[in-house]
């Protein structure tokens, strides 16, 4: 669960990221693009703290595809699309097919943590 939450903040704040980038690059007065570049590093920066913890609880070759795949996801549908209005095309449409194809791949073959994570109980008295 606490994966789940952490891909979700990884892929909001990196799709907020690349929305903030496209409206820096598209602004014409030098405050605005200042200050969306700013919001989109940000973003970035929260994105990148998102990462880091899911590499805490799974391994690198399961968090990168996942997380890689989830922008590929939000920045091509949510925010092109969306948010954009960009058009999209069968083949790009595909694309988008074949990352979930992978990502759900990756997600089933990825290992899952036992169910307690007791640690066992402290040896009393002197080591050695």
């Amino acid at each position: 669960m606490k994966n789940a939450a952490l891909l979700v903040c990884y892929l909001l704040f990196v799709t907020g990221s690349n929305v903030f980038l496209k409206l820096s690059a598209d602004a014409r007065e030098t405050w605005d693009i200042l200050v969306m570049f700013a919001a989109g590093n940000l973003a970035g920066f929260v994105g990148v703290l998102a990462y880091t913890g899911l590499l805490r609880t799974l391994p690198l070759h399961v968090a990168f595809p996942l997380s890689r795949g989830l922008v590929v996801l939000g920045v091509q549908v949510g925010a092109a699309l969306l948010f954009f209005r960009e058009s999209f095309t069968l083949r790009e449409a595909a694309g988008v097919a074949l990352v979930t194809a992978g990502m759900i791949l990756v997600g089933v073959s990825a290992p899952r943590a036992p169910a307690s994570r007791a640690r066992p109980a402290a040896r009393e008295g002197p080591v050695g």
